[in-house]
């Protein structure tokens, strides 16, 4: 408010007693037209926190209504008890206690025994012992999936106490997980599987084996094979080691059908060798899938075989995965497996045609075994024209091809040709980072497949899928081509990519 030219005039003089009255009096009316205010403005606010109030009941009303229509009441109580299992299987392992709290319908579901079915023991908690004696309660009788985790800091009793609480539901395991980094404290946990595991389908162990690893075998995990032996694990059928050392011993229980062996880097003074890894698997003759992974980076450089007549027979072995570096391939000729139909080759070296020793290998490997192939996988492993030529030959019952990194060119693929060509039965493609490859010689491949021929003997069967990532001379119209005639793909399969797992080969044509 801006003073009027009397009121200037009146404070530049002294004032007199009337003046000062006044003023006082105008103080007054002003302190208390301020206090009238702040009357009026409590009760605005007392009306507002009333009107929140009654707002708020309206939400916990209208929560109440959606909880009566919520897609989880709706929901067959087998769905929601699945919904945890995914949960826990995310990694999310107090999913059960979390999600609990969320309404009726997940509180019920959470009574269910086989909610709680994954036990995960981390015995660096201090509160391990009531959280997995809980867990156990919950369960019932339900078949259990347990999970062991341990540093090399815990001490041996919690161990101990946690196995001593676990042992006694041995009767009700499936499948048993030891996550250490310490190889003491993994045989501590195999010494205390004292019981049966009658039911026991999978057992996967990680370890980093610092502290006793040597190279004569003695410190490897030989309770293992003694622990889950076919009397006491009948039903065992795949085990997955991973390490940074491979077993200087067969440490595997004889009757396993599936094994995963990974080994990462290491500096363990023990060589990595292919005498090493026969001799594990030939201890093993019921195997159907091996999947071995071997480091870039290892004290030693990998041994071949030099004997060439030295063999590990593997009858009925129908899965098998090679993921290293490039020479490991040279394992490939002293594998007998007449029943393969998966062959997975994978290097961890980009070499381009650096990688011929490969070739020899895979022939020789081919015409030795003469493996029923119906799936070649070769990633970032590179052949040369004629090694094509002779492997498909070789292969009259391959069904898909998967070449990622290759240099294939359009002279390999018109080996495939027309009723007439090689891989009669090839009906799945999938290309990816083909640098030489053009995409027209794919669509004539395509159109060749179809035509008919009335000729007798064994004739070609069209082509169903054409997978295309990342090849450069793979246009858009190659691609509409492509889709008129069979299934175009420009994206990573669904289930068994190895692309996918690593998030990489993100198709940039769209």
């Amino acid at each position: 408010m801006y003073s009027t030219e009397r009121e200037r005039l009146l404070y530049r003089l002294e004032p007199t007693p009337d003046v000062v009255k006044t003023t006082w009096d105008t103080i007054h009316g002003h302190e208390a037209a301020i206090g009238n205010l702040e009357d009026r403005i409590q009760d605005l606010l007392n009306q507002v926190r009333d009107l929140r109030y009654d707002q708020a009941k309206h939400r916990a009303s209208i929560e109440c209504c959606k909880g009566l229509i919520t897609l989880a009441r709706r929901l067959p109580e087998e769905l929601l008890i699945k919904i945890f299992d995914h949960c826990v299987a995310d990694g999310w392992t107090r999913a059960p206690v979390v999600v609990s709290h969320v309404c009726t319908a997940w509180r019920k579901a959470a009574h269910a025994p086989q909610v709680w079915t994954h036990v995960y023991a981390k015995c660096d908690d201090a509160q391990v012992l009531e959280r997995t004696r809980f867990w156990l309660g919950m369960a019932g009788g339900a078949g259990l999936h347990i999970t062991i985790t341990a540093s090399w800091r815990v001490p041996t009793r919690p161990v101990l106490d946690v196995m001593a609480l676990l042992v006694e539901r041995s009767a009700q395991w499936r499948s048993l997980s030891i996550e250490t980094d310490s190889l003491r404290h993994a045989d501590l946990i195999l010494s205390e599987c004292s019981r049966s595991t009658l039911e026991l389908r999978e057992v996967d162990i990680k370890t980093a084996a610092l502290d006793l690893a040597d190279a004569d075998g003695v410190s490897d995990l030989s309770r293992l094979g003694e622990t889950f032996n076919k009397d006491t694990a009948p039903r065992l059928t795949s085990v997955s080691y991973v390490s940074t050392v491979i077993p200087a011993l067969p440490i595997f229980p004889a009757h396993l059908t599936g094994l995963v062996l990974e080994v990462k880097e290491s500096q363990i003074n023990r060589p990595l060798s292919a005498e090493g890894i026969m001799n594990i698997l030939n201890h093993l003759p019921e195997l159907r899938t091996v999947s071995l992974t071997m480091p870039f980076i290892y004290e030693h450089e990998y041994i071949p075989e030099q004997d060439p007549d030295q063999m590990a027979s593997l009858p009925s072995l129908t899965s098998l995965t090679l993921y290293g570096p490039t020479d490991m391939n040279e394992l490939l000729p002293h594998l007998h497996t007449p029943s393969l139909h998966e062959l997975r080759l994978r290097s961890l070296e980009d070499l381009g045609y650096r990688q011929r020793p490969i070739g020899p290998s895979l022939t020789r490997f081919i015409q030795t075994s003469a493996p029923p192939l119906h799936l070649l996988e070769l990633h970032d492993i590179d052949l040369d024209p004629d090694t094509f030529h002779t492997c498909f030959a070789a292969l009259p019952g391959l069904r898909e091809l998967r070449l990622h990194e290759s240099s294939i060119s359009d002279a390999t693929v018109r080996l495939l040709h027309g009723p007439r060509g090689l891989c009669p039965r090839l009906t799945r493609l999938d290309l990816r980072w083909c640098g030489h490859l053009r995409g027209r010689a794919l669509v004539d491949l395509v159109r060749s497949r179809l035509a008919v021929d009335y000729q007798p003997g064994t004739v070609a069967e069209p082509v169903e899928e054409v997978g295309v990532i990342n090849c450069c001379f793979v246009t858009e119209e190659d691609v509409l081509d492509l889709a008129r005639m069979a299934v175009c793909r420009l994206v990573t399969r669904d289930s068994d990519d190895y692309c996918r797992e690593c998030s990489s080969c993100v198709c940039g044509l769209f």
